[in-house]
């Protein structure tokens, strides 16, 4: 049986990790949660964080023991057999790709203010661009991330400190009250995919030098670089708009950039928020393709989906039909 090559650093697992995070769930969601939470909206990421916190550690020491493609789903077969292994494993793998369909399409409010450009064609040839890039190599994908994801943390950090080191014009919004238990849990619920990237990089533990210490040390890093980010812009977001005005809005992040960095400021988010999204469909694309990879070395997939690329070592057969997975849902799901 063919392998690949481990040709990823600890740079490289965060970078792709961060990529899987800092989507749909820093973008989009907020508008979507406030409704629940109200100006306690960043209570809800940090339960969010702390609730998948064990699952990341439980991983973490899962992909060091067994540092090989497939994530979830070898672990489980391993423990509790095929059965339960191919239900996983194609659970997994589905969910991760209508994740990255919807970052695909997520991004259409943020293009919106920029151009106005047909939604879904963009997306499908976005996502040709990103299933190219995955079949060049694992190396070249970890390449992008990283220059992206440095770009991305830094126009970040400048808008979460413009927000929080500045007064607003407007008064804020008086508190709504106590503490919204019930929906503060609503809300955990719905952010909880906002966190999931951090696991689905046991996926590709096969491709990490050094796994025992580079996987759980880039698991942990990109969990608390990514938590810090989600609670300091939600609580930026709450500072400055109320949630009655936010609650709905699909591009949240832009709405607060127009107010704290003005037009141009929030021209330059709205290009962020679509490259973001683009990054976190390829880290989805890329960990995603594993799953039915490791399934099919078990002999629970046809053999063609263990086929690796002569020269760039990549299971370009797998790729593909996750790509075209993904293209399906932005064709025909709402």
């Amino acid at each position: 049986m063919r392998i690949l090559e481990r040709r990823l650093k600890l740079s490289g697992v965060v970078a792709i990790s961060l990529s899987a995070m800092l989507g749909s769930g820093l973008f989009v969601l907020p508008g979507l949660a406030v409704s629940y939470t109200g100006e306690y909206l960043w209570y809800a990421y940090l339960l969010t964080a702390l609730c998948v916190l064990p699952a990341a550690l439980s991983k973490a020491e899962l992909a060091t023991a067994m540092p090989t493609s497939g994530g979830t789903y070898v672990y489980l077969d391993r423990t509790f057999g095929p059965f339960v292994g191919t239900i996983a494993g194609l659970g997994v793998w589905i969910s991760i790709l209508l994740k990255s369909a919807f970052a695909l399409v997520g991004f259409g409010a943020y293009l919106n203010v920029l151009v106005e450009f047909p939604l879904r064609p963009t997306a499908l040839v976005l996502l040709l661009c990103i299933t190219l890039l995955n079949i060049w190599g694992v190396k070249a994908v970890s390449n992008v991330l990283k220059n992206l994801i440095v770009i991305i943390l830094i126009g970040l950090v400048i808008l979460i400190a413009a927000a929080l080191f500045s007064s607003p014009t407007v008064a804020p919004s008086p508190s709504s009250g106590d503490l919204p238990f019930l929906g503060l849990w609503q809300a955990t619920a719905l952010l909880f995919v906002s966190y999931a990237g951090v696991t689905k990089i046991a996926a590709i533990a096969e491709e990490i030098q050094k796994p025992e210490r580079n996987l759980p040390l880039g698991i942990i890093i990109s969990w608390a670089i990514a938590t810090t980010l989600y609670c300091l812009l939600s609580y930026a977001l709450l500072k400055w708009v109320q949630a009655s005005q936010l609650h709905g809005d699909l591009k949240p992040v832009f709405t607060l950039a127009d107010i704290v960095l003005g037009k141009w400021g929030g021209y330059i988010i709205c290009v962020l928020g679509i490259v973001t999204m683009t990054s976190m469909a390829n880290a989805g694309l890329l960990t995603s393709s594993r799953f039915p990879l490791a399934m099919s070395r078990d002999k629970l997939l046809p053999s063609a989906m263990q086929h690796l690329h002569p020269e760039r070592l990549t299971p370009t057969v797998s790729i593909v039909v996750s790509a075209l997975i993904i293209a399906g849902a932005i064709l025909f799901l709402d």
